[in-house]
């Protein structure tokens, strides 16, 4: 019989060679992220509004945005803004036209980088 002892069994952990010669490759699937969802938000607009208005809302109340109506809606995918668009009417649904895609560089100069609050 072995005999039982309460130290660890201990092994060399050995690492690939980081050669410069060796060159990986790895192709970009693109592809591969076709499944992954993501969260879209159209932001018509934001209003300040107090927690006493909002209990006193009915049925047809109407709440003010900070918007003109016609003016462009921001686009945000995960919070952080990435387009803009105009609303449009399809069918019976609300959809929004593309007309602005904010670039990497153009969101981070503009401080579009973050998130929403």
């Amino acid at each position: 019989m072995a005999e039982k002892t309460d130290q660890p069994r201990v092994s060399k952990l050995e690492f690939e060679s980081f050669d410069s010669s060796q060159k990986i490759e790895t192709p970009l699937e693109l592809k591969q992220l076709n499944d992954v969802t993501l969260e879209l938000r159209a932001v018509l607009g934001t209003s300040k509004v107090s927690l006493r208005e909002i209990l006193n809302w009915k049925r047809d109340a109407i709440v003010t945005l900070d918007k003109l109506a016609g003016e462009n809606v921001d686009i945000f995918v995960h919070g952080v803004r990435f387009a803009s668009g105009e609303v449009l009417v399809v069918e019976d649904n609300f959809a929004v036209r593309l007309t602005e895609l904010l670039s990497y560089i153009e969101r981070v100069k503009l401080g579009l980088g973050r998130t929403v609050e």
